[in-house]
């Protein structure tokens, strides 16, 4: 019982950071545009970037739903992995800002269980930061 409790435990927040090498629209637009979002991820991206509006990426291996949109500043959105329960979803803010040289995105990802983590954590890193990344630096 007590290993099954602790391996379904909930790590708070997850954040992490990238910076790119473009201005900040087409970083912003990576994470809205469907067309572009098509060509990062070789077509398996069903993407409607609106609140409220559902996406899908990779073939279905990673769904949700954007929250919030605010044009070149942030974008809240609930994510999942195929294989998670149903009903749960993990809430996502991505947060943008303009350096003058690059633009960033920062990353907060809430409602992790620790099972979870370390695979989140890669797909953040080298999947969808890396395939930004070849755009532009």
């Amino acid at each position: 019982w007590y290993q099954r409790r602790v391996r379904e435990a909930v790590v708070s927040t997850q954040s992490t950071g990238d910076s790119f090498k473009c201005c900040l629209d087409d970083l912003f637009q990576c994470f809205v545009n469907p067309d572009k979002m098509r060509a990062y991820f070789n077509g398996a991206a069903d993407v409607d970037p609106r609140e409220s509006g559902k996406f899908s990426l990779l073939g279905g291996a990673i769904s949700g739903s954007y929250l919030e949109i605010h044009p070149s500043d942030r974008i809240q959105m609930h994510w999942r992995f195929k294989d998670w329960p149903a009903e749960m979803y993990s809430s996502v803010t991505l947060t943008f800002k303009d350096t003058g040289t690059s633009a960033e995105v920062t990353l907060s990802q809430v409602w992790l269980r620790i099972r979870h983590f370390v695979t989140v954590a890669r797909c953040w890193s080298r999947s969808t930061v890396i395939i930004i990344a070849r755009w532009w630096d």
